[in-house]
């Protein structure tokens, strides 16, 4: 039978950018307009061409199969997709959206959007052809009702929120209050908790599982690091779980979950991009969290598996049949980004330097690169200087397989809660002190800053006001020490003896950490006043079991200790190349410490090491009480 063609068009009140979050979130949608759950997914591969045999059940007992083809879209603009079917009504599905700037202005002078929804149905036989309007069509119809719900929602200041089926959702109220207000304890404010109990309440199942802080901040307008710290405390009150998920380095789609980080094992394979991979803290490794069952039951069920939402870091994505091709419009902006074809993970860097093949188009006098993917796999460059925004990049496959391209951000955007960082917070290693990998496992970390510490001459300390003052004193210091390090959002990784193991994110957090300690230093009366050694070294480093705590080992933990035992007392060592990062200068501005630079061969280390000592002006290190001898 002929295939049936569909289109409607409506003026939506939203900007163009709030419309494509909606409609892209195809899992969301399809599950709010009534569409059915998938129940077996296969990935099945002809060459280098992915498509994925589905299954549900219509109405809960028929059963629909189809072979689904990857979405194409440009970001911001249209998407579409591509369903054949094996059985059932239908033979073939076609459909997407296309998004437009409308000549209406909305309050805030941004224009609204023209919203045009397409289909075509090929059925399958004549009670095919009957079922096209009762499903199909009012499925466009739906979708329009969707953008509508989002419209009032918007209305009543509550666009954070989405669309769903219906307005609440069962909870165990009388709990979720009682826990909640303990939360308040914690200091958090009465806002941020009703956002909490709201969308505990309001959400659908999808918004319940698998929550990411980060992305729900956003949407709350809130701070970033608050929400996650009242993610952590509500997980330890009993609202929520954690679990980590494995994230693919290509796709960038989460592959397993894991409730326990006892149970991340390094190595993981992703069927959809052929990859073996290994997991990395800083990357590829998840927090995400869950409402507890106590509070809400909710079923974790998927209903697309390829929209655009599902991997954001892709702008335009498209399909080239074997010997077609096509075109991208190059979108610029701050982020790296790179040429991908799927599965084969054959990529071309667009900011790699090298030079493109360039010539004017006759139609429209703008500038063409032309960019052939060749018979063996390969692309014609490896890579390229970055094309002036709104280049367009015009691709042919020479390949005797379909293949589907990427264009996308090659960079991995902060919106994910990783393990690197949350095991770098204080609070999440008091809250969740159990939280540590298998005995004898080992998972890397491509980029961690750690610090030591020691106090200098604590063993003539010890020796001259005996054992129990000194540790009284020393006690103190720890706390000194944990407070400022917590306060910069560090972690306390281990005491040894007097000194200190801690871990940060990132560079600046430690040096501002230790900026902050060795001023802090100087108010402290004569009887408090300690002489404290720091050091801390950034780069790569291999997390492990140390004995029931999360640690650390490797050559940065070497070096940071190397560092820590060059310092002097009242001084921070660090690397050269720490003190050029744009963001530590700007401490070095701010505190305005003086800078030392110096070469050193370290022990256990190759070569010499350009180092920098941050001298804090009127620091300890000049004292010369007894204590002040050789550190123990």
């Amino acid at each position: 039978m002929s295939p049936q063609h569909h289109k409607i068009e409506r003026l939506i009140p939203l900007p163009r950018s709030k419309v494509w979050e909606l409609l892209s979130r195809t899992d969301h949608l399809n599950r709010v307009i009534g569409l059915y759950p998938i129940v077996r997914r296969v990935p099945r591969f002809q060459g280098s061409h992915v498509l994925q045999d589905m299954t549900a059940k219509a109405f809960g007992v028929v059963p629909m199969r189809w072979r689904e083809h990857p979405f194409e879209w440009v970001a911001l603009e249209r998407y579409s997709v591509v369903r054949e079917y094996d059985g059932g009504p239908l033979r073939k599905f076609v459909g997407g959206i296309l998004l437009q700037d409308a000549q209406e202005m909305l309050e805030d002078g941004s224009p609204a959007t023209l919203v045009t929804l397409f289909a075509e149905f090929t059925p399958a036989h004549i009670l095919g052809l009957a079922t096209i309007p009762l499903i199909g069509v009012r499925a466009m119809h739906k979708t329009m009702d969707f953008l509508q719900e989002s419209v009032r929602l918007s209305s009543i200041a509550k666009s954070y929120l989405l669309p769903q089926t219906k307005a609440h959702f069962p909870v165990n109220r009388r709990e979720l209050d009682r826990l909640i207000g303990g939360l308040s304890l914690y200091g958090f404010e009465p806002a941020l908790l009703g956002r909490l109990r709201e969308h505990l309440e309001s959400s659908g199942d999808d918004g319940v599982i698998d929550m990411r802080p980060f992305q729900l901040a956003d949407a709350w307008q809130m701070n970033r690091d608050v929400v996650l710290r009242l993610f952590l405390y509500a997980t330890r009150s009993g609202i929520l779980n954690l679990s980590w998920q494995l994230i693919c380095p290509n796709c960038r789609v989460s592959k397993l979950g894991a409730e326990r980080l006892s149970a991340i094992t390094p190595q993981y394979h992703c069927d959809m991009c052929g990859i073996d991979y290994e997991a990395s803290f800083d990357r590829y490794v998840e927090l995400c969290f869950s409402v507890h069952p106590h509070i809400r039951r909710a079923s974790k069920q998927v209903y697309c598996i390829g929209g655009p939402m599902i991997t954001p870091h892709i702008h335009t994505q498209l399909e080239l049949a074997s010997g077609a091709s096509g075109e991208l419009v190059y979108p610029g902006g701050e982020a790296p980004m790179r040429l991908r074809v799927l599965r084969m993970n054959r990529m071309v860097s667009l900011n790699g330097g090298g030079t493109g093949s360039w010539q004017t188009d006759p139609c429209t006098n703008g500038e063409v690169w032309k960019l052939e993917y060749g018979a063996d796999g390969e692309w014609s460059v490896a890579a390229t200087a970055e094309p002036p925004p709104g280049t367009v990049l015009r691709l042919t496959n020479r390949s005797p397989d379909t293949i589907h391209v990427a264009l996308e951000r090659s960079d991995w955007s902060g919106d994910t809660v990783t393990a690197a960082k949350v095991t770098a917070m204080q609070e999440f290693r008091t809250l969740f002190s159990s939280e540590v990998l298998a005995p004898g496992q080992q998972i890397g970390i491509e980029s961690v800053t750690l610090l030591f510490s020691d106090l200098r001459g604590s063993t003539a300390f010890y020796e001259q006001v005996g054992d129990a003052q000194a540790y009284s004193q020393v006690r103190r210091h720890f706390e000194f020490l944990i407070g400022h390090i917590a306060a910069n959002e560090g972690a306390l990784v281990k005491t040894i003896g007097d000194a200190v193991m801690a871990v940060f994110e990132s560079p600046e957090k430690a040096v501002r950490a230790a900026l902050d300690i060795q001023t802090s230093v100087q108010t402290q009366t004569e009887e408090e006043q300690v002489v404290i050694k720091l050091g801390l070294y950034n780069g790569p480093a291999i997390a492990v079991n140390g004995g029931d705590v999360l640690d650390y080992f490797g050559r940065t933990v070497n070096l940071a200790a190397r560092a820590q035992g060059l310092s002097r007392g009242g001084d921070i060592v660090v690397s050269r190349e720490c003190t050029l990062r744009p963001g530590v200068q700007e401490l070095l501005d701010i505190y305005g410490p003086d800078v030392e630079f110096f070469r050193e061969r370290l022990k256990g280390i190759d070569g010499e090491t350009e180092l920098a000592r941050l001298i804090v002006t009127g620091a300890a290190s000049g004292r010369t009480e007894s204590y002040e001898l050789e550190s123990v």
